[in-house]
Parts: C-alpha cells; structure tokens; sequence
C-alpha cells in the first residue's frame, strides 16, 4: 500500500529488485482529494471502479499516477534490457492493488506483455467453500504466502 516493488525473476533467481514511493495509497488519496470524499469513501471507490469506466471518472483521477508506476517498470525493464540481453517475458501484479478493476488489462496495453494476477493460494489445499474467497484475496497476500511457504522448504 505505501510502495511497489518490482523484481525480475530469471529462473528463479533475483536479478532486480526496486522499490519507488508510489502506490495504492497514493491512489486512494488522489482520489480523496480530487472528489473531496474521505479516504474510506475513496478507497471503495478505487475497489469498485479502478480503471473502468465511472460516474466519477475514478479511471482519469488515478491514471497520471498508474502511468508513472508504468514508466518505472518500463525503465526498469530497459535497464535489465540493456544488461542481461533480455526482455522480460511476463509481468505478475501481486499486492492489494492487483483486485484493481480493470489494471490487469491495462498494464497488459501500456507494456504489451503477457500479465497475470497472482494467485498464492492456487497449490495449497482449502475447504471447497474457501476457494472464492482465497482467489479474490490472494494477491493482497502473495508476500505473506510465498514467506509462509519458504519456512516450509
């Protein structure tokens, strides 16, 4: 919620890891701000709307935002470009600011890669009437989940 990281992962080995203060805390403020709402009001509406379509144009309110997290990955991405002779293949958005609607198709347009939502939960086995639950909230903790079964190696 108050930065994003992006890693490029090569084989399962950490080529890059950057973190920049910009994030879907930042999101929801802007949003607050430009419709003069608190931030419980705001951060619904972030969840609700995101990049789609709205009533109150939540899409352009947090776009200039989504964009510079765009053009730091796509830096990033040359930069690993320029010194592995490689480009990245595929992007996962993991994080509480996956389950924004509609950033999966736009990230997929603006970086034109592959992109996946992250689903920390889909090798571990849950009670039947968990398993909707868990997708929906997986991404929020795919840190935590990925950390939990690290232990377990």
């Amino acid at each position: 919620a108050q930065s994003t990281t992006y890693s490029i992962i090569d084989k399962g080995v950490l080529k890059i890891s950057h973190s920049f203060d910009l994030a879907g805390n930042e999101l929801t403020e802007q949003i607050a701000k430009s419709l003069s709402v608190d931030y419980t009001v705001a951060e619904n509406l972030k969840r609700k709307y995101g990049l789609l379509p709205s009533p109150q144009n939540i899409k352009d309110i947090i776009l200039p935002l989504t964009d510079s997290i765009l053009r730091e990955i796509e830096r990033i991405s040359r930069n690993f470009l320029q010194s592995e002779q490689r480009e990245v293949e595929k992007f996962i958005i993991a994080g509480g600011a996956a389950l924004i609607p509609g950033i999966k198709e736009y990230f997929r347009e603006y970086l034109g890669k592959e992109m996946e939502i992250a689903a920390p939960f889909s090798n571990i086995y849950c009670p039947p009437i968990l398993e909707k639950t868990l997708k929906e909230m997986g991404p929020a903790y795919a840190i935590a989940v990925g950390l939990a079964l690290r232990g377990l190696e």
